[in-house]
């Protein structure tokens, strides 16, 4: 049996670990409920229980620990599958989740549309998306990585589904980096779309301002011949000026014509724009789609774009590939871009040929009005004008004449104003002037003479007759041939001045396209010229020697002088003219050769680009590579023969611009603008330079890639052969028939080596895949360099190439490589799967071995135990013969018996033995008989075993095989298909995956087989049990068997029985099946009842604790009722009372009004008499009746019913009959009664002492002098008293009317309207009834402490206001009317916390709003209250100021069932404490005051005063009498202890001395100086102990069944705190269930605290000093705490940054410590940490400067720059730091502040202590409340021991009733003087 169920529990176990584990949560989550429900049936198994039984029976124990041990295996593995189920259902949804968020990030990048459409609107919304969604990729990063870390750490740990958790993560891994390589297509398309819109934006403004100015300039510089010289010239300078505005514009016009060329086509992105020619689009990432791929950079042609986020192209090597678009883009050039840049360059063009246009022409139209001017001079002239002038006057004018013209001329080319006949008009009056001018100059001698003579014979007067012989005549032969010299040097000088004409206009030289034949055509036009000059020069030497005689005879000096000035003028304008055309002649030469240079130099380098941009890539080939390095070689050769050219180039431009500059200064310089020429030498030899260098560098890159490329072949071609071969072993054994073990040894050793030897090959695979990814990177950076450099020639020629589709070699390595790894992972893989299944198979063979071997050993004990049968049989056989004979001696013995007494008895007793004999031998005939059946059963199931396990090995090896074949063919099917496209890595993995899947399933199929096994042998073992009962039941028929005589017969029925029995088993094994299944039937519906039972008992006892909480509601409910019952029948008897009164009253009135009546009656009835009497008697009458009585005066907001006045308990009755009688008014009552109708004494402003002048609330807010939390509180408590006050004008306005006249801003509106309503009424949303302030607080339409705060308010002002009689009531009288509950009466009455809601802005005190007023002062022209805003520079030059603290201590208890806290006194109400226990508790409840006491004398004494238990002690008294030591008071003037400490220390002393000192003890009557109260961030402890005479009746036994639910508080401030001293961080938790301090780590690890507030605790630690050791207290740096154990690894790691905020920053260039503001400004921190560790180190004291070592305050901080004025005031701001913990007791989210507030301090250490618990104490539960690894319950009572403090533990018998109540503290502000600062 024993044997069995080790099989079974076997089988089982092979069932857990052959179970699926689903591929998806959902199957996961099956997996797990059948899981489960295996786990549910195997916990208790009869058969193994049944075998124990028999085990411990035989006391074979060695078998009883195995059937242990495998029952415990199982029960573990089952425990370990359920574990781990949950583990990869929990990691597959986390990892889902990751890869649905993923995925819409990229559907939504997908989808978006990147066309021209409404580019300049969605440009910047993207770019704001772009960066939101990098920063959620930040984000999510951090996210992943945890994830990555958790999945790490399973794989790290073996789970049995690694290989699905991979598959997931591999898939997650996939879709990030896919939405990464989007998130960079989209920053290139931000930055290509942004520069598209930009470009268009300043290409269309640049063209609007273009044609702006050629309108402006076309309009205002047109000018004619009518225009004025004047106008001219300004205009001329005008225009000059406006030359340098379209200068300006030429940058703009260059950049966009530079930036047209590289903006993208938006236009092709759209699907309705259909392009005339294909598009070329360009990959932006790598994208593969199944086996085709599209590298970065890559090009390819669009196809079909018709789906917006998908385009259709042809991809390298024509495959047509379907890409998202976002993952495309299409390149440069834009047609449209450059066509709009290239307009805008010819626009500016234009622009400058309209300005030279009318430059030109102005400056024609000024040479020609100074032309005209002296023209009409010069033929204004007349020989008598012209003999009064001097030669140089007129010889000026003639100057003037011909420079104005040669500027005519000159300008005049190309002038829109002067036409040819203009110039031939202009010219013919220009050759007018010159000829009057030269007739006049040839008659002035002549007229000189003329003249001179006539004088003479005037003066002589003497007739003709009288002249001497020598004297000349007009009409002589010299005159006449001095006329002729003047007119043939007249006819040179003209010839002269058209040589001078024809040579202006080779100035400019403007050649056409065919430049060289043009400056041979002018070189022609020069040698004309210069021809020209040659025959003026000849005929000037004829004539100058004719001059030169005739000057010889020549006596008149004059005209000599006039001759040889024309002589020496025109030599000197032939010389110029002959020296300008010989240089203008030499400059046209070297310019022809220049140009002949360049076309030569230019053809060259064309024919070596072309050649060169011929090729786009390399070969594979090494022999084409050489071919091509040799080709590179020879055109380096010839470029280098070729240099002359680019020399003779050089040369020649040398020469050009060395003739230009000899051009004569003296005549009109030459233009020629050589620049142009320059540049484009200049252009050619960089060109040169650069076919030279690109020949050079792609010989270097070719060599170095020529030798990569041959060891590449080697290595791949190798390793490609050996993949071959060694796939061919593979196969060869995979084919092999195994036979026998042996054999399969031997095989197996055979695939070990071989799989040994392909796992080896694995670096050379790598090797291999590294030269592959050296080559496929030269490759691409040597297409690059050639795309690089085709594209350089392409922008520098400004001509588009052609472009081909590039077939990369690169894709074809590419694809080897993939090939080659393919190959390599498939034959890997192959060989891996094939070894386990060797190994499989021989575990299976080994265990069939071992099975046999049982088998036969079976049989042989079988045979055995047979031949023991028959050597029994023959014994029993004896024996039965024996007991024949016998009984035949007895029959005979019978017969003498009655003869021999003796001898019966002798024969009696030997047949007893011999019966005795009989029955043993027939219990041992039993056994054997029981031990054969089972050993035959054994032997024929371990046949039937072995018969199917062969069967089965048999069948599993024939699936193997063809599982082996099947894939075969599919992996031969695979390499097919994958040697015709590029695979990656994650295809093969999936592959394999497939492939692993296909066999898990065929070993699913095997286990389910073995399942079929195992329920089969479950089937025979209850078989041999129904046949065990059956032999039972035959040793019953064999024991009556003995007792009968028919032994014998009874013998064979019994074997005929059993036969029977035989042949009915499988009838019975069908009932015995049946009857199983009834009785798994019965078990399911018992443990369904059983289920349904437990929940009933659970409902059960939830309802018996619901009917207990209702019965003790009930109860409280019922006494409440009763109290109510109580008060409205005190009410009704009132109300009774006043009734009966009223109708007194009225009944009176009724009688004295019939009185007055009976008297009116009577004066009636004397009118005459009495008629001044009769209308006083009707005034009196009207003033005393009830009717015409003031029955009202003005209230709140209306008018208010005296009665109600009465009511409210606010006027007597007495007052009532005084205003009956008249003699009280209602302006009387108005008057008495102001404060609870009109008047309001709310703070009504502020008093600016610095300014000296008053202010109103939201005014001192806009100074600064109040903070706006502090004035919405003030304006809600004026609002909320009745009345809005303006303390300037002493108005008390509504809110609306304070609105109008800005009393109170916008932003304050809403609320100060809202808390109007306290006095106007609130409306109930469900009835609209007006109710009031408390019921609205019932209701929640007030939150609770705001109301608080305005009942408050109303109280200090005044009283209640009854929002429906619109007057204040007293408190009382509102409790008492049912205004508010009992609850709400006890908190306005107490002056707790609840009710400080109100801060001083001097000192940040929390106050009551009551405290607060007392602490006004009154404005003696208004009587209002001020709030006095103290002058802060007035209060630093104090020198001494006085010191009076307040520290207070509350009690504070939790209640066990709610978690409520509630006062000493509440607890006692409600019976969780007794009597005794409220009296010690009471009396750890203080508020201990210090005050200074001034007497008459002027003496002063020090007296500290318990204003809650009314308790004072004179300090001076206490020390005359020795009961406090000078020592102790000396520690507390130093404030080495605090005021409860010291406090704490005289009560102590007072109860320990004899006799009372009652003299230092006294009442608190007597006056004190009203100090500013203060206080510190101490937290103080009492300690109640029992005393030594009752050491166990210290507490009631109703207080020690609560003690243990007694939980500790602390209350906090909820304004912010100055502290004066550093404080210690929160250093432990307090486990508020165990009772016990523990570190935070541990507290993470059970399940305390979250890891998020484990971290930032530990950071405000690092940062503020180093961790807490929480067993003493001291610091440790991050190092030695974590070796300590006290933090985690991981931890230490992440708190590097934050110990860095305390031991500093090193500053790399000062080698200087920075503090932690400071690394956040130079962005060595991050804000948001930095900014957390500056709050921890400001409330634990200050920030801390490690230069220093020491803290400093925000001054301080300000001062050195580390903050601005913002940053301080957050800071300060404690209320508004940021809530980045979770607190591990309420669970809700508090600020480090509030952490500290909330903190025990242990008393021996100091360790500050954060209270936790599992269950939150508002009722909300942790949600991080898990059992995490390693923090069972064994943990925390382990560590219990040594770490009590400030716990309760009532089971110790050290301490019994020993425990501590740890108070509150409220904290406040201490003023003190500057000698005793902290």
């Amino acid at each position: 049996v024993m044997f069995k169920e080790c099989v079974a529990l076997w089988l089982k176990r092979r069932l857990i670990e052959t179970s699926p584990w689903g591929d998806n949560s959902a199957a996961i989550e099956q997996q797990l409920i059948s899981h489960s429900k295996f786990h549910n049936s195997i916990q208790r198994s009869p058969e193994v229980e049944l075998a124990r039984d028999e085990l411990i029976k035989k006391g074979d124990k060695a078998n009883q620990h195995a059937l242990d041990q495998e029952w415990d295996s199982l029960q573990k593995m089952s425990h370990g599958r359920s574990s781990q189920l949950r583990d990869l259902q929990q990691i597959i949804e986390e990892i889902s989740r990751e890869i649905m968020w993923v995925n819409e990030r990229e559907e939504e990048e997908l989808v978006f549309d990147w066309g021209d459409k409404n580019i300049d609107l969605y440009v910047p919304k993207k770019q704001e998306s772009y960066s939101k969604l990098m920063s959620a990729l930040e984000e999510k990063e951090k996210d992943l990585n945890k994830l990555k870390l958790k999945v790490e750490s399973l794989l790290n740990n073996n789970h049995p589904a690694s290989d699905k958790i991979e598959a997931y993560m591999d898939t997650l891994q996939t879709q990030w980096s896919w939405l990464l390589q989007i998130t960079k297509c989209i920053h290139v398309h931000l930055k290509e779309n942004s520069a598209y819109s930009q470009f268009f934006k300043e290409a269309n403004e640049t063209y609007g301002k273009l044609q702006k100015q050629r309108d402006y300039i076309s309009k205002t510089f047109t000018s004619d011949r009518n225009t004025p010289l004047d106008n001219l010239l300004e205009r001329l300078k005008a225009l000059e000026m406006e030359k340098e505005r379209i200068m300006e514009n030429k940058r703009q016009v260059q950049h966009l014509v530079s930036m047209s060329k590289n903006i993208v086509r938006l236009k092709p992105r759209n699907p309705e724009e259909k392009p005339s020619s294909s598009v070329i689009v360009q990959a932006l990432c790598d994208f593969r789609q199944d086996q085709k791929v599209i590298l970065k950079g890559n090009e390819a042609i669009l196809k079909d774009n018709s789906q917006r986020s998908k385009w259709q192209v042809a991809g390298p090597g024509g495959l047509d590939m379907l890409v998202p678009s976002v993952c495309l883009l299409v390149p440069p050039p834009n047609t449209l871009g450059v066509n709009l840049a290239n307009k805008i360059e010819q626009f500016y063009e234009a622009i400058l040929s309209i300005w030279n246009q009318l430059y030109i022409n102005i400056k024609s139209l000024i040479s020609w009005q100074y032309c005209v001017q002296d023209i009409t001079r010069i033929n204004s002239l007349t020989i008598s004008m012209l003999s009064r002038m001097r030669p140089e006057e007129y010889r000026s004018i003639l100057k003037s004449l011909e420079t104005h013209y040669s500027e005519f001329l000159q300008s005049s080319q190309g002038s829109e104003m002067f036409k040819d006949e203009d110039k031939r008009s202009m010219e013919s009056q220009y050759s007018g002037a010159q000829s009057h001018y030269d007739q006049l100059v040839v008659q002035l001698p002549s007229y000189g003479n003329y003249i001179t003579t006539r004088l003479t014979c005037s003066c002589n007067g003497h007739s003709g007759a009288g002249t001497g012989s020598g004297d000349q005549d007009p009409g002589s032969p010299v005159q006449e041939v001095t006329s002729q010299s003047l007119t043939e040097l007249n006819t040179l000088r003209l010839r002269l001045e058209a040589a001078e004409a024809g040579l202006t206009q080779h100035i400019h030289i403007c050649l056409g396209e065919d430049r060289v034949n043009d400056c041979g055509l002018r070189i022609t036009q020069l040698e004309s010229v210069q021809r020209d000059v040659e025959s003026i020069r000849e005929e000037y030497l004829r004539l100058r020697g004719i001059v030169l005689k005739e000057l010889e005879g020549m006596t008149d000096s004059d005209k000599a002088t006039f001759l040889r000035s024309q002589l020496s003028l025109i030599d000197e304008r032939l010389g110029g003219l002959e020296g300008c055309s010989e240089a203008y002649l030499q400059r046209l030469w070297a310019l022809r050769a220049l140009l002949e240079s360049v076309s030569r130099a230019e053809d060259t380098v064309k024919v070596y680009e072309a050649r060169l941009t011929e090729k786009e890539t390399t070969s594979l080939d090494p022999a084409e590579v050489e071919d091509y390095m040799s080709t590179l070689k020879s055109m380096r050769a010839e470029l280098e023969g070729k240099r002359n050219i680019l020399v003779s180039m050089e040369t020649d431009l040398g020469k050009a611009v060395d003739w230009n500059s000899r051009v004569s200064g003296s005549f009109h310089r030459c233009d020629v603008d050589l620049s142009r020429y320059s540049d484009q030498v200049n252009q050619l030899t960089d060109r040169w330079r650069r076919t030279q260098s690109q020949i050079d560098s792609r010989l270097k890159d070719l060599d170095g890639y020529r030798g990569k490329l041959q060891q590449y072949h080697a290595t791949s071609s190798v390793l490609s052969d050996w993949i071959g071969a060694t796939r061919q072993k593979q196969d060869a054994l995979q084919t092999t028939k195994i036979d026998s073990l042996t054999a399969l040894d031997e095989h197996i050793n055979k695939q070990k080596a071989l799989n040994s030897e392909i796992k080896g090959k694995r670096e050379t695979v790598e090797d291999v895949l590294r030269d592959n990814d050296t080559c496929v990177n030269s490759i691409k950076d040597y297409e690059l360099e050639l795309t690089s450099y085709s594209a350089g020639l392409e922008t520098l020629l400004n001509i588009p190439l052609k472009r081909t589709i590039l077939q990369s070699p690169s894709t074809q390595l590419t694809e080897e490589a993939t090939s080659l790894q393919t190959r390599y992972i498939e034959l890997l893989t192959l060989s891996g799967d094939y070894y386990k299944y060797l190994g499989e198979l021989h575990q299976n063979m080994e265990e069939l071995k071992m099975r046999n071997t049982k088998i036969e050993l079976l049989e042989e004990e079988l045979r055995l135990l047979k031949g023991d049968m028959k050597d029994r049989i023959a014994k029993n056989s004896s024996l039965e013969e024996a007991l024949a004979r016998y009984q035949l001696e007895l029959s005979q013995s019978q017969e003498q018996l009655s003869s021999v007494e003796e001898v019966k008895r002798s024969t009696a007793l030997q047949c007893s033995a011999t019966q005795d004999s009989l029955a043993s031998t027939h219990d041992e005939l039993k056994e054997l008989q029981e031990q054969v059946a089972r050993l035959t059963s054994l032997l024929e199931e371990e046949k039937r075993k072995r018969r199917l396990v062969e069967e089965r090995y048999t069948e599993q090896q024939e699936e193997n095989e063809q599982v082996l074949r099947r894939r075969q063919k599919e992996l031969e099917e695979a390499n097919w298909a994958k040697m015709e496209v590029e695979k990656n890595v994650s295809d093969r993995e999936r592959e394999a995956e497939r492939l692993r899947r296909q066999l898990d399933e065929e070993m699913r199929r095997s286990r389910e087989m073995e399942q079929e096994l195992s329920k089969s042998s479950s089937l025979i073992q209850s078989t041999q049990t129904q046949y065990s009962e059956m032999v039972m039941e035959r040793d019953a028929l064999l024991l009556k068997l003995q007792q009968t005589d028919q032994d014998r017969s009874r013998s064979q029925n019994l074997e005929e029985e059993l036969n029977r029995i035989k042949l009915s088993l499988e009838s019975e094994l069908r009932l015995k099946l049946r009857l199983q299944e009834e009785n798994d039937k019965v078990k399911k519906d018992l443990q369904y009842w059983k289920v349904q039972y437990e929940s009933k008992e659970n409902a059960t006892v939830q309802v018996n604790s619901e009917k207990d909480k209702l019965e003790r509601e009930r109860s409280s409910l019922k006494i409440e009722i009763e109290r109510l019952m109580k008060e409205l029948k005190e009410v009704e008897d009132m109300y009774n009372s006043r009734l009966h009164t009223t109708q007194n009253q009225l009944s009176e009135l009724n009688s004295f009004r019939e009185t007055l009546e009976a008297e009116l009656r009577k004066h009636k009835a004397r009118p005459s008499t009495f008629t001044i009497q009769t209308q006083t008697d009707e005034i009196e009458k009207k003033d005393l009746d009830p009717d015409t009585l003031p029955v009202t005066v003005k209230g709140l907001r209306g008018e208010v019913s005296v009665m109600d006045l009465v009511d409210a308990n606010l006027l007597e009755k007495s007052d009532m009959e005084q205003l009956k009688n008249g003699k009280l008014s209602s302006q009387d009552i108005e008057d008495r009664l102001r404060s609870y109708l009109r008047g309001s004494t709310c703070i009504a402003g502020v008093y600016d002492e610095a300014n000296d002048k008053t202010l109103s609330i939201y005014q001192a807010m806009k100074e600064g002098l109040l903070r706006p939390g502090t004035t919405l509180e003030l304006l809600e408590a004026q609002a909320a008293s009745g009345f809005m006050i303006d303390p300037v004008n002493n108005l008390c306005l509504t809110v609306a009317d304070a609105y109008k006249r800005g009393l109170a801003g916008p932003e304050f509106k809403d609320k100060l309207l809202s808390a109007e309503r306290a006095v106007t009424g609130y409306k109930d949303p469900g009835t609209d009834k007006v109710i009031s302030l408390f019921q609205a607080i019932e209701k929640g339409l007030i939150e609770k402490g705001h109301g608080i705060r305005l009942l408050e308010a109303q109280i200090a002002s005044g009283g209640i206001i009854d929002p429906w009689h619109s007057h204040r009531i007293e408190v009382d009288t509102a409790y008492k009317k049912g205004y508010f509950g009992k609850e709400m009466n006890q908190i306005l009455m107490d002056e707790g916390d609840d009710t400080k809601g109100f801060f001083d802005p001097n000192n940040q005190d929390h106050l009551t709003y009551l405290q607060l007023k007392k602490r006004c002062i009154i404005d003696k022209k208004t009587g209002l209250v001020l709030l006095p805003i103290k002058d802060k520079n007035k209060q630093l030059s104090q020198p001494d100021t006085q010191k009076n603290t307040l520290r207070k201590r509350r009690v504070v208890i939790v209640d066990p069932d709610t978690k409520k806290e509630m006062s000493v006194t509440e607890a006692y109400s409600k019976g969780l404490i007794d009597h005794e226990t409220f009296l010690e508790l009471s009396q750890q409840e203080c508020e201990w005051e210090e005050i200074t006491i001034t007497s008459n004398d002027g003496s002063t004494r020090l007296v500290i005063i318990d204003k809650k238990a009314g308790i004072q002690y004179d300090i001076r008294e206490l020390l005359e009498k020795k009961v406090i030591d000078q020592s102790v008071y000396d520690q507390y003037r130093s404030q080495t202890i605090t005021l409860s400490q010291f406090a704490d220390m005289i009560t102590s002393k007072t109860k320990t001395v004899q006799s009372p000192v009652s003299s230092s003890v006294t009442a608190p009557g007597s006056s004190t100086t009203d100090g500013s109260v203060g206080g510190s961030s101490t937290i103080f402890r009492t300690n109640i102990s029992s005393s030594a005479s009752q050491p166990d009746n210290t507490f009631s036994p109703s207080y020690q069944k609560h003690i243990t639910s007694v939980s500790v508080s602390l209350t906090g401030p909820a304004e912010s705190v100055i502290f004066e001293e550093e404080l210690s961080p929160v250093g432990a938790i307090f486990d508020m269930e165990a009772l016990e301090k523990i570190s935070i780590s541990e507290a993470h690890k059970r399940g305390l605290v979250d890891s998020i507030s484990a971290q930032r605790l530990l950071e405000a630690q690092a940062c503020t000093g180093g961790i807490v050791n929480p067993s003493d207290g001291r610091r440790l740096s991050i190092q030695e705490a974590s070796r300590q154990g006290i933090i985690e690894n991981d931890m230490a790691t992440r708190l590097k940054p934050a110990q860095k905020a305390y031991i500093g920053f090193e500053d790399i260039k000062s080698k200087r410590k920075m503090s932690a503001a400071e690394a956040m400004k130079e962005k060595w921190l991050p804000y948001e940490a930095g900014h957390r560790f500056l709050e921890f180190q400001f409330v634990t004291g200050g920030l801390y400067d490690p230069e220093l070592e020491r803290r400093r305050t925000i001054e301080e901080a300000l001062k050195e720059g580390w903050l601005d004025g913002r940053g301080a005031q957050k800071l300060q701001d404690m209320r508004h730091h940021s809530k980045t913990l979770t607190c591990p007791k309420t669970k809700l989210k508090i600020s480090y502040k509030e952490a500290l507030d909330n903190c025990l301090v242990e008393e021996n250490t100091g360790v500050k202590m954060l209270q936790a618990a599992s269950t939150s104490s508002r009722g909300i539960s942790s949600p991080y409340n898990f059992s995490a690894p390693g923090s069972s319950s064994g943990s925390r009572t382990g560590s219990r021991t040594g770490s009590r403090r400030g716990s309760v533990d009532l089971g110790s018998s050290s301490s019994p009733g020993r425990f501590s109540i740890v108070s509150s503290s409220t904290y406040s502000r201490t003023s003190f003087s500057s000698s005793s600062t902290s």
